[in-house]
């Protein structure tokens, strides 16, 4: 994956993360949230019928990892042996591991 793909897949990616945030805040009109998604997917799509859907698939399924069982993730990435990711792939779950902590800050903030 060249450099300049995959700085456009970050910064999709990132988008889409912001919609998802965007349209599950409280208070988002179901107009808004139709849209949210519809922009989502668009962008989604786009990634998934690209020249690159392995590498967009597979920090989709980090960023969902991160969200749902952070402490696996944090010992896989410790286990020995976890020098067989190439360089896309850990700056992925990189990518993924800041976006859920962004989030995590979000709600701890909400809820104070």
């Amino acid at each position: 994956m060249h450099i300049e793909h995959e700085e456009a897949m970050r910064e999709a990616f990132a988008e889409v993360d912001r919609l998802s945030q965007l349209r599950d805040r409280p208070g988002a009109s179901d107009i808004q949230i139709q849209d949210f998604y519809r922009r989502q997917e668009a962008i989604d799509a786009g990634w998934r019928n690209g020249p690159h859907p392995g590498e967009w698939k597979y920090l989709k399924d980090v960023h969902d990892r991160w969200a749902r069982t952070p402490g696996d993730m944090r010992r896989m990435l410790a286990a020995p042996g976890a020098d067989w990711l190439d360089g896309v792939q850990r700056r992925s779950i990189e990518q993924a591991r800041i976006l859920t902590a962004q989030h995590i800050r979000s709600e701890i903030e909400r809820g104070r």
